[in-house]
Formats: C-alpha cells, structure tokens, sequence
C-alpha cells in the first residue's frame, strides 16, 4: 500500500515535469479551455455555466470577460466581470452586467498558476428576453371572508396573474394581477373558490405554466370573529393612546406651572391669642424674697470671687437667715451666688469698722443705732 502511494506520488511529479517542459516550448495551447459554455436563464436570473477541466494536477482556476453591443461594434474590448475572477466554480452569475435587452457574448477561460487556456466562447449570442419562466408555487390562506394570496418568484419585471372560480362552475373564470406579495381578495363567503397562479413578464409577452387549482371555502363565522377581533383591538389600543396623551399633557401642565408660577411659601405668624403669659400672682409676690445689697463706695473694689469664711468670720456674719442670695459683679457678668458678702480685704476692713464701733461704744453711743447706721440686720 505505501509502495502504491510512493509510485503515485512519484509518477505525478514526473507528469509534471514533462508537461512544463512540453508547454515552456509549444506555448500556452496545452491548458485544456473549458468545454459547453452558455447561459442558464430563469425568472430573469442569468447564469453562466460550463464543463469543468481535467487536469491531473488540481488547482485550476477560471475568469469571465462579457461583451456587450456597445463594445462588440464600437469599442472592440471585453469587460472583466470582477466577481468572476479567478474563480474555482464552474458557474458565474451575470445578471447584474446583462442590464438591456440587446445581444451579449461572454466567455470564459481556465488557468494553472501562470499558465492559462484560450477562451472559450458561447456558441451563440445570448438576450435576456429568452430568460424562461417557471412555474410558480401559489399559497392560499383564508381568515373568514379575506383571502391572502402568496406567489413566489415575483420581482422586478415578473408579475403574477390569479385566476380563479366556484368550484363546479370552471366555465366562469375570473383573474387578477399582482406584482407584490401578499395579495388579498374579498370574496363571498360560505363558497369554496379555486385558484390557479401564472407569471408573466408584460414587456415581452411571455408567460409561463399555471401552478396547480387550490380550492379554499370562506367562512362566514370565521368572519365575524375577524371583525370582533379587529373592534376590540382598535378600541383597546385607542383607550391606551387616549390615556397616555392624557398623562403627558399633565406632566406638561405640571412642568410649565412650576416653570412659571413657582409656589411661595407664606411667612409664619404666631398666634398670639393662643400664647400664654407667666404673670405673677399677688399672693406670690408676697412670698418673693428679696436679697439685702449692701453698696460700698467706689474706693473699695468688690471682690470677683466667692472666698469661703473663716469660722469666725462666718458667726459675725450670720443673720437670721443662714446665707443671703446676693449680686456679684464677675469679669462684667452678674451672677447669682449662694454665700455671704465677701468685700476684698475683709480683714482689713472689718478691722476698721470694728475700730470705729469701739469709738462709737467709749463715747456712749447706743448699739442699736449703730447697727441701723450701718444697715446691719
């Protein structure tokens, strides 16, 4: 087995060499061209074709040139169809360069590397209007009294024609044209009609086979869901629009309201009906007590703190009430402290009082005008 393939291989690398050498001394004739080249046309579809070319070693390619009348008479040139350009396919589709209806010549040759065949031309010269027509394939689908008609291979320049009956009166036929799909047809129901689709191609009066009678029968009652159906979902989709143009024309009013009447809020007024005043009382003005201030010139300084006393400063002091709630002026604040008058250099000024009570005593001065004289109590 793998002296077979050995042999093969070897027997083909030989043939190849013979054959490069025959051709670089006879020239390109040895490439074989294709064979049976013409036109394939349907339905206005135009396709080359032609035999594929036997060549041992593989890897052959082809290229197609057109030649219309224009340059067939006045310019003496062919035209490169590029999408068939070094092509592997045995087919080339040339109905975009066959645009008017006069005569073409195409042709077509192979090529190996850089070795390349004769052309091969079509034996005659090829006109659209020859395209044939196929039989269409017709579709039928009924929804209660409207019939959708559905014909393939309708385009540009191909219409269609229906013909159609009551079944058991095939004497009467009637036909339409169409030249889009879908086609829809009112007809009566409770009737089985027949159908039958052609095509046809107007500009050269060519037609071809009629499709094969399909017959369909119209219900009545299948129509009047259809409407029913129809009804609810005009007026189903009418409410919605309604709603939402509703709701946007309100979002609207809102943003143009608030754009141009912005909302200002009102300032607050207490209501002074409802405010409750304190008032003292007469029977709790009775009960308000009253500190004793004693005011000292202006020589002697007050003092800016509270010092506790001494025990017997403290027993001078006392009065019938245990502490005296008194003004004191601190770093210009009045605050309200719970202790005994306290005077900068208390010492020193007791002492001075106490002397000149001393006086007051030797000369026979009585006490108690004493103490009213110096507003002690």
């Amino acid at each position: 087995m793998v002296l077979r393939q050995f042999l093969n291989a070897m027997g083909r690398v030989m043939f190849t060499s013979v054959f490069l050498v025959s051709t670089s001394g006879r020239g390109l004739e040895r490439l074989p061209k294709p064979n049976n080249v013409f036109v394939n046309s349907t339905n206005m579809r135009h396709i080359l074709r032609w035999s594929p070319v036997r060549f041992p070693l593989g890897g052959i390619t082809y290229s197609v040139q057109f030649q219309g009348e224009f340059e067939r008479h006045h310019k003496k040139t062919w035209v490169v169809i590029s999408e068939c350009s070094r092509i592997t396919e045995t087919w080339c589709d040339v109905t975009a360069d066959i645009s008017s209806d006069v005569d073409y010549d195409l042709k077509v040759r192979s090529q190996f590397e850089n070795i390349t065949s004769k052309w091969a031309n079509l034996s005659k010269l090829f006109n659209r209007k020859e395209s044939n027509l196929r039989t269409p394939r017709l579709t039928v689908n009924v929804r209660g009294g409207l019939l959708t008609l559905d014909v393939s291979e309708i385009s540009k320049n191909i219409n269609a024609r229906i013909y159609y009956w009551e079944k058991g009166a095939e004497q009467q036929i009637l036909n339409i044209s169409m030249d889009h799909n879908p086609f829809n047809v009112n007809l009566r129901s409770g009737i089985t009609y027949c159908f039958q689709a052609q095509l046809y191609i107007s500009e050269y009066n060519k037609f071809s086979y009629r499709s094969d009678p399909i017959c369909e029968t119209v219900n009545k009652d299948a129509t009047s869901n259809e409407i029913v159906v129809i009804v609810t979902t005009v007026l189903l989709l009418g409410v919605s629009i309604v709603v939402v143009s509703l709701f946007l024309t309100w979002k609207l009013c809102c943003r143009v309201q608030s754009a141009w009447f912005p909302k200002v809020s009102a300032p607050y007024f207490p209501n002074f009906d409802t405010l409750q005043v304190d008032t003292i009382k007469e029977e709790d003005r009775r009960k308000e007590f009253c500190d004793t201030v004693q005011v000292l010139p202006q020589s002697e300084p007050l003092l800016s703190q509270c010092q506790p006393l001494t025990g017997e400063e403290r027993s001078n002091c006392k009065t019938d009430t245990e502490s005296w709630t008194i003004n004191s002026v601190m770093s210009g604040n009045v605050s309200q402290l719970q202790c005994p008058m306290a005077i900068q250099y208390w010492k020193e000024y007791q002492s001075q009082q106490n002397s000149e009570f001393s006086k007051l005593t030797n000369n026979g001065t009585d006490t108690t005008q004493i103490f009213e004289e110096f507003n002690i109590r």
